[in-house]
């Protein structure tokens, strides 16, 4: 059979001309994302890091400690580690030199949001050089990290935690890839900041482990990092991961979602190729071919395209991934440093997939040709039959796919809201809800076509019989009737470009919508919200300034992060909020369901319905602070689990000291106080301090805006391949029909269509088939998004369901281009020239 199959591909190579082309795609697409996907598995080793002229970095290394059954240690670092303590730093000290690092967020005027502060010390182990000026050596006094020479002997406003101050530059140094800094002298950034953050040391590795175990041993713990492991002791290095980890999770989708549209598109083009041989493996049946012998030679033809265009693939994939790479470097969603090695795994991968996607996809035509009766090949009639066995299979698998998404939407939306609010759970429910819908598009095209279509053929015959329009028509209608596989190949690339489309965008557009109606709800009683201005959070000074105008209630809020034990043991991580406990029942609208808002005050916590044991008001529970303390609370009330990210709210003074910023300030103004006075007051408060003053209703259009543009580049990811691998299989799809077509063509010229007819009916019938596969895309579409919509109502109240309108109708114009393009234009080439006689003689030619 190997052998009947390679001369198969050697005669017949323009029957599997598609199937090469949708495959190869395919696995171009895959390589592409699995070789960036590679690239984002670790961060490169960059020469220049905060700690590359340190011998060894000692840090903190707090961790809260779980105890599994066997009573072994389970340890969860803590996002907030405290600083070293005197005893370990003096104990590192009599090992040899140190620095002690001390960090402080410290921005010039203008100077980027991410600018730090830190000692002059310490800029000697990340390899600064000044370049211009001399070191700082008094208080008020500051070295510019990748400053501009000009800046020397200016004094310029300076904003710390504290508030704003003036500082004097009297040095710049040479850029850095790794941070932005603002240098003082070493005894005001201790005074600044009194934790030891790092300690820089210069004695005997050893040694210094040695020192760092000893006193490890009370209640602080540290570790040290020496080689390679130094870069994780810098903060650019975690960037550099939150960033891959960016890429990692949309282009891991991306692949997977693109995948699945080749095994759909794959499956259909290899049935389309089978049918068009119809005759020809009936033949082989006819001079003594078993079944099997038939199957065989249907998996060997497979196989060999397959392993041919995994070839071909991974060659488009070595294209592609810099292409990707740069196209994540203009989104800035990657550094430009970013690069994209060749990985063989990558690669090999994405080829096995391909010759996976090859073999499942011709298993359904293999059995169909097997079935193949040896008859079938002294028919004359050209009349397609109706697959009524892979429609069978197709009801039975898309039915019980469909029947398994609508009870998941449904399950979701009445018993797990608050999975509606988790885009990957969304996701997955997507893939099957399409997947099922897909199935069904060669089954559903046909009666979608007969619904729509009815009422406009009953004037069609009604009207005058010889009408050209009529006729143009009614051919159009009837071929897209009887070509039950043209019909099926043409609309399935069309439902997998709408309903991936509208399920993805539709069903995250609503979960963006609805965390933007919780944010509206959470603001609905204040007037103002004080936010930060080009700057990572509010200072203490601005907080103060703030809460000292009269006629108002002014709450902070301060992000945090609590962790609460589960069963495993392990510590889940939950975002929370640091609040000024005794306003907040005035300034928030809190989702809450049993206990009071009003109740929380030192001692007490609120939190979400997802705490681990379902706790109630007055309950007792235990958590562990940002910085590994761990406190029991009273729980004061508990929230709804919504689309809004925080879990969890505390009174300021029980979260402990920490080094984040104030993120907003929630303002509402004191019943008969006046809105003028307290507005132009606030406006005062917050001058030259780095805040920004909006309405809740202004807040919220941020909030809309940060959530479109944070999810439209993971979209693009994830859709963009996969849309445009469908739209090339749909042109693809229209290509191979050609020569099936041409004898059809041919017979309407004879029965006496003019030229423009013939194309028109083309036209007509490719753009029913085109909207047979938007109407059931559309059909997937509103039940995901639906889905979505019920289960976020439950969660936030009255939200949008987002219906990504104009995308749908762009993409729906492309593949009506495309497929007008792909069908008509080689149907006028195929009539060019010739009358129908000349055309069938051309057929009956080929076909000798």
């Amino acid at each position: 059979m190997l052998s009947v199959a390679l001369s198969t591909l050697r005669v017949r190579w323009t029957s599997f001309v598609g199937t090469f082309v949708a495959l190869c795609l395919g696995v171009g697409l895959m390589a592409t994302a699995m070789l960036v996907i590679g690239a984002t598995a670790g961060v490169a080793d960059l020469a220049q890091q905060r700690w590359s002229g340190a011998p060894a970095v000692v840090v903190p290394d707090t961790g809260i400690d779980l105890a599994d059954s066997e009573g072994q240690i389970q340890s969860v670092a803590v996002v907030q580690q405290p600083g070293l303590g005197p005893e370990l730093v003096a104990a590192v000290a009599r090992t040899g030199r140190v620095v002690e690092d001390h960090t402080f967020y410290a921005q010039l005027a203008g100077g980027p949001a991410d600018q730090v502060g830190r000692g002059w010390s310490a800029a000697e182990a990340g390899g600064y050089r000044l370049a211009a000026g001399a070191a700082p050596a008094a208080a008020g006094q500051v070295v510019v990290g990748g400053g501009e020479a000009g800046l020397i002997g200016r004094t310029l406003p300076l904003l710390t935690a504290e508030g704003p101050r003036r500082a004097t530059v009297t040095g710049v140094t040479d850029a850095v890839p790794f941070e932005h800094a603002v240098f003082f002298t070493d005894a005001e950034a201790a005074r600044i900041s009194p934790a030891v953050d790092a300690l820089a040391a210069y004695g005997p590795a050893d040694a210094v482990r040695r020192a760092v175990t000893e006193a490890g041993r009370g209640p602080g713990r540290a570790a040290v990092l020496t080689g390679k492991e130094r870069a994780t002791a810098d903060p650019h290095h975690a960037f550099l991961l939150s960033q891959m980890d960016n890429v990692d999770t949309p282009l891991g989708l991306a692949a997977g979602v693109a995948g699945f549209v080749a095994v759909f598109v794959v499956a259909g083009t290899f049935a389309l190729s089978i049918a068009q041989r119809r005759r020809e493996l009936a033949l082989l049946r006819l001079i003594g071919s078993t079944r099997r012998q038939l199957r065989r030679l249907i998996h060997a033809e497979a196989v060999l395209v397959g392993v041919l265009a995994s070839a071909a693939g991974c060659g488009l994939g070595l294209v592609g991934a810099p292409l990707c790479r740069d196209w994540l470097v203009e989104r800035n969603i990657v550094s430009s440093d970013f690069t994209v090695p060749i990985t063989g795994w990558a690669l090999a991968t994405a080829a096995t997939i391909g010759l996976v996607t090859a073999v499942v996809g011709v298993v359904v035509s293999s059995v169909r040709a097997g079935l193949i009766s040896p008859g079938e090949a002294l028919r004359e009639a050209a009349v397609e039959r109706s697959p009524k066995g892979a429609n069978r299979f197709r009801w039975v698998v898309g039915g019980l796919a469909l029947a398994a998404g609508v009870v998941a939407v449904s399950g979701t939306a009445t018993m797990q809201p608050e999975a509606g609010s988790n885009a990957a759970a969304s996701a997955s429910l997507v893939l099957v809800i399409v997947g099922a819908f897909v199935t069904l598009a060669g089954v559903l095209a046909g009666p979608v076509i007969r619904l729509v279509t009815g009422l406009p053929a009953r004037f069609s015959r009604s009207g005058d019989s010889e009408d050209a329009g009529g006729a143009v028509w009614s051919t159009a209608r009837q071929s897209a009737l009887t070509a039950f596989r043209r019909t099926a190949a043409t609309a399935t690339p069309v439902v997998i470009v709408v309903s991936l489309a509208g399920c993805l965008l539709g069903s995250i557009g609503t979960i963006n919508a609805a965390q933007v109606s919780a944010v509206g709800r959470q603001l609905s009683r204040a007037d103002w919200v004080v936010s930060p201005a080009g700057t990572p959070g509010l200072t203490r000074a601005l907080v103060d300034q703030v809460r000292a105008v009269p006629g108002i209630t002014a709450v902070a809020s301060t992000p945090t992060t609590v962790y609460a034990e589960e069963q495993g043991p392990s510590a889940l991580s939950l975002q929370a909020a640091a609040v000024d406990a005794a306003g907040l029942a005035t300034v928030a609208e809190l989702p809450v369901v049993s206990g009071s808002a009003a109740d929380l005050g030192p001692g007490s916590i609120i939190v979400s319905s997802v705490w681990p044991g379902s706790p109630h008001a007055g309950d007792e529970v235990s958590t562990w602070l940002a910085d590994g303390t761990r406190k029991s609370f009273r729980v004061a009330a508990v929230l709804q689990a919504g689309a809004d990210s925080t879990q969890a709210y505390l009174d300021a003074s029980d979260a402990g000291a920490g080094s984040a910023l104030p993120s907003r300030i929630i303002v509402k103004l004191a019943p008969g106080a006046d809105r003028a006075v307290a507005a132009s007051a606030l406006q005062s408060a917050v001058s030259d301090l780095g805040g920004r003053i909006s309405t809740p209703d202004e807040v919220s259009a941020a909030a809309t805006d940060a959530n479109q543009e944070s999810s439209k580049n993971g979209m693009l990811m994830i859709l963009g391949l996969s849309v445009l691998y469908a739209l090339v299989a749909l042109a693809n799809t229209l290509v191979m029909t050609l020569g099936d077509r041409r004898r059809e063509l041919a017979m309407l010229r004879l029965a006496g269509a003019t030229r423009g007819q013939v194309l028109r009916a083309v036209a007509t019938e490719t753009l029913l088939c085109v909207g047979a596969g938007a109407l059931v895309g559309a059909v997937a579409s509103a039940i995901s998004i639906g889905g979505s919509w019920a289960a976020l109502r439950q969660l936030v109240g009255p939200t949008p369901a987002v219906v990504p309108w104009a995308t749908l109708g762009e993409l729906l114009a492309v593949c009506a281009a495309i497929g007008l393009t792909a069908a008509v234009v080689p149907a006028a080439l195929a009539l060019r020239g010739g009358d129908g006689r000349s055309i069938l003689a051309g057929v009956a030619g080929e076909a000798g």
